[in-house]
This record gives structure tokens, C-alpha cells and sequence, in this order.
């Protein structure tokens, strides 16, 4: 009787150490994916030489050139609050961007 306790005792052990574990990784990863803040680079300055290029030559009008600075500012409008935004200048390596 004494030994069959033992063996009870030490599954439930290892089943709080295993349920403790699972949800620490569960933890760790949903406040990684929503909560940590992470930086997002946007390179302005070559994208807005791009546009100054296809409005010289011609490829885009007034009207289309605001369309597409404002769908830029869309874009990083939508970036969600855990993402801080940055020029693409200051961003050495290892960071996201932002593809307008």
C-alpha cells in the first residue's frame, strides 16, 4: 500500500511539473506574439525617391501619387500597438520591414 502511495505521489509531481511547464511556454509565447513591443523599419526615403521617379517620367499622375502616399500611410497606420515604427534609415539589421 505504502509503495502504490509513492508511485501516486511522484505522477502527480511529474504531472504538475509537465502542466507547469506547458503553460509557462503558452505564456511566454502569447505575450512574445501580442505584448512584447517589436520594431518595424519603414524605408520612406526610397520609396518616396520611387515615386519621385515614376511621377517624372510620367507612370503616375497628381492623383495617383497621393493615392499611393496615402496607402502608405495606411499601411503604417495599421500596424498594430505592440510594433514601433521607424525610418528604414536608422535600422542596422535583424528588424521587419515594412513593405509599403
Amino acid at each position: 500500500m505504502e509503495e502504490n502511495q509513492k508511485t501516486n505521489n511522484r505522477s502527480h509531481w511529474l504531472q504538475t511539473a509537465v502542466l507547469s511547464l506547458l503553460i509557462s511556454a503558452c505564456s511566454l509565447y502569447i505575450y512574445d506574439y501580442f505584448y512584447a513591443p517589436k520594431i518595424v523599419a519603414v524605408d520612406i526615403k526610397g520609396y518616396m525617391a520611387e515615386q519621385r521617379a515614376l511621377y517624372l517620367s510620367g507612370k503616375i499622375d497628381d492623383a495617383g501619387l497621393k493615392k499611393n502616399l496615402e496607402h502608405l500611410q495606411r499601411k503604417i497606420d495599421a500596424v498594430p500597438k505592440n510594433k514601433i515604427v521607424i525610418m528604414g534609415d536608422a535600422v542596422v539589421s535583424h528588424a521587419e520591414v515594412l513593405a509599403p
